[in-house]
C-alpha cells in the first residue's frame, strides 16, 4: 500500500455471483483478512460451508480456515475445517519496482556499521529510507537494540538479506557497537520506494549522462488473492467479500512465558 496509508486500517466489500470455479479477487491495496461469505450455504443444511477466512502470514499447511454446518442446528452447530488444498492462494503480480511492506528482523549487528538481516528477501535498493520497530524493552519481552527502535535510516543494501543503515540526513554509518544486543524480533517498514532508475547517481554529470532525479513509485504490486474450488462452492452461490486492512498489528509476544 502507498505510504499514506502506512498505520491505516482500511476495509472493501464485493458481490459475486459464484461460476463455480475457481476465483482471483484484486485488490489495489495489501489485506491482512479476507472473508468469503457464501450466502447461499448460509442455511441449516449439514455440509455446508457458509464462511471462509483467509489472513495474511497463515502457515502453508492450511490454505484456509472454513466453518461447516454440522446439521440442522445451524446457528450453534458448526465444524471448523482447513483444507490443505483448493483453498487460499496468493497470486500477487509485480510491477516496475518492488512492493516492500512490513519486513521481519532476524539479527541486527553490534557493529560499525550497524548491519540488519531480515528474514526473507527484502527487495530494498540502496539509498531507500525505512523505519525499524517493535524491538527495544517496552515490548513484553526486551528485544535489545532500543537506540535504532522507532527510527528512520537511510540504507545500503549488501545481499539479499542483508542490509547497513546510515544517518538519514548525513549519510554516516550507525554505529552499534555499544547498543543493547539484540535478543530477537523486529520489523522494517519501507517508507519510500525508489525505483531503480539512477539510483544511486552516476557521476561525473553530462549533457550525455544527465542528473535525473530519483523516481518514486506507490502501490507497485497488483495484490491477487485465489479462492479455490473449496472455497467458491457450486454454480449460481451468491457470496458476501469482505476484505480487511489493519493499520498495525503488534506483536505482543508469548503473554503466558
Amino acid at each position: 500500500m502507498a505510504d499514506l496509508d502506512l498505520g491505516q486500517s482500511r476495509s472493501e466489500a464485493f458481490k459475486l455471483i459464484s461460476a463455480g470455479a475457481a476465483y482471483t479477487l484484486s485488490l489495489s491495496w495489501q489485506a491482512d483478512m479476507v472473508i468469503f461469505n457464501n450466502l447461499t450455504q448460509w442455511t441449516n443444511t449439514a455440509g455446508g460451508l457458509p464462511r471462509s477466512f483467509w489472513f495474511r502470514g497463515q502457515t502453508d499447511a492450511a490454505e484456509a480456515y472454513q466453518q461447516q454446518v454440522i446439521d440442522s442446528a445451524a446457528a450453534q452447530s458448526f465444524n471448523f475445517l482447513n483444507p490443505q488444498t483448493n483453498g487460499f492462494t496468493v497470486a500477487d503480480t509485480a510491477g516496475g519496482a518492488q512492493a516492500v511492506n512490513d519486513l521481519l528482523i532476524s539479527a541486527v549487528s553490534q557493529a560499525d556499521p550497524c548491519v540488519i538481516t531480515t528474514t526473507v528477501v527484502h527487495g530494498l535498493q540502496d539509498d531507500q529510507i525505512v523505519r525499524i520497530t517493535d524491538l527495544g524493552s517496552d515490548m513484553p519481552t526486551a528485544r535489545g537494540m532500543d537506540e535504532i527502535d522507532g527510527k528512520r535510516f537511510r540504507i545500503t543494501v549488501l545481499s539479499t538479506t542483508q542490509f547497513s543503515i546510515e544517518d538519514v540526513i548525513s549519510g554516516v554509518d550507525i554505529d552499534s557497537t555499544s547498543y543493547t544486543a539484540w535478543v530477537s524480533g523486529g520489523r522494517v517498514t519501507l517508507e519510500t520506494r525508489v525505483l531503480q532508475l539512477n539510483n544511486p547517481q552516476v557521476s561525473p554529470y553530462s549533457s550525455a549522462n544527465p542528473y535525473n532525479p530519483n523516481q518514486f513509485e506507490y502501490d507497485p504490486i497488483d495484490y491477487k488473492l485465489t479462492a479455490g474450488t473449496d472455497i467458491m462452492g457450486a454454480d449460481s452461490d451468491v457470496f458476501l467479500i469482505q476484505a480487511y486492512g489493519f493499520g498495525k498489528i503488534t506483536d505482543l509476544g508469548d503473554v503466558g512465558a
